[in-house]
């Protein structure tokens, strides 16, 4: 058992529903195995939580300073691999109605795992220390789970690696909304490492990439992205295609996202570009809802 500094919520006073994972309209429990996730997917994180409001205010000394409206519900979504956080941040209910979260991630911003969190925060100025040992600093964390809950994303490196910035111009063209670079010299070369995309914040549909917003643009971005690094794989003769790839490498995922979008794998999908390429454009339109909104 861990000591505060200051007074906690007794542990009967809030209860936590375990959240769910939304991908492609699918849900997810904790632990279950995540399938039809790709680094190009945006998910959702739904959660809720029931507090006891004068359990609460009673065991945290909040009562009258500052009361439900100093106190926030927090839920935290993290990924370790990425460093990346989400939040969504609510304020207690009066009528002592449960609370609902719900985390947006945009594509390419998490990889491997996510651990959600529920916290109870104080939200009020600084004040000064209490004699009654109650929270007086915000942030204080007044209740919080002792472990989190954890989604495993199928394809451990189906991360996609992304850096937004303002395109100046160059090898970064002003007007192009984005650019992929794909080092295939070596497809047992770790992912992240071989592949990185490249949004420009200066256009329009650029920031809406980043920001979750993208509508049909995510669709147009996912068949560039598959065609781009099809069609590198294409050009010329390789004999490493119909290898078994490490989890992780950049032929792993590679040939997962054939498996996902063209029901092909890595050599399969190369041949068919190499053989029929209007066929994979085809395809490809279909299975990345081409022009359509983003799922």
């Amino acid at each position: 058992m861990r000591l505060m500094p200051f007074r906690v919520a007794a542990d009967h006073v809030v209860e936590c529903r375990a959240p769910v994972l939304v991908v492609r309209g699918e849900s997810h429990d904790p632990g279950e195995e995540v399938r039809g996730w790709d680094y190009l997917t945006e998910v959702t994180v739904e959660g809720a939580l029931a507090v006891r409001n004068d359990g609460l205010l009673n065991s945290t000394g909040l009562v009258k300073d500052p009361g439900l409206a100093g106190i926030r519900a927090v839920m935290r979504v993290d990924c370790p691999a990425t460093s990346e956080r989400f939040m969504d941040v609510v304020p207690l209910d009066p009528t002592g109605a449960q609370l609902r979260f719900r985390v947006r991630i945009p594509a390419g911003a998490v990889a491997e795992e996510l651990e959600v969190r529920y916290e109870i925060v104080l939200d009020v100025p600084d004040g000064p220390v209490r004699e009654d040992r109650a929270a007086h600093q915000r942030g204080s964390k007044l209740h919080e789970l002792d472990r989190p809950y954890r989604f495993r994303l199928e394809g451990n490196g189906s991360a996609f690696p992304i850096e937004a910035f303002e395109f100046t111009g160059g090898e970064f063209p002003k007007d192009s909304v984005w650019l992929l670079r794909f080092q295939d010299e070596d497809l047992a070369m770790p992912y992240l490492s071989a592949v990185r995309l490249y949004v420009n914040t200066a256009h329009e549909e650029g920031r809406k990439l980043v920001d979750g917003s993208s509508g049909a643009a995510m669709s147009v971005l996912k068949r560039d992205v598959l065609l781009q690094l099809l069609t590198k794989l294409a050009v010329g003769d390789r004999d490493d295609l119909g290898q078994d790839f490490q989890t992780d490498s950049a032929g792993e995922v590679i040939g997962s996202l054939c498996a996902l979008f063209l029901d092909q794998t890595l050599l399969g999908a190369v041949e068919l570009m190499r053989d029929d390429p209007g066929r994979v454009f085809t395809l490809l339109q279909a299975s990345t809802n081409f022009l359509g909104a983003s799922s």
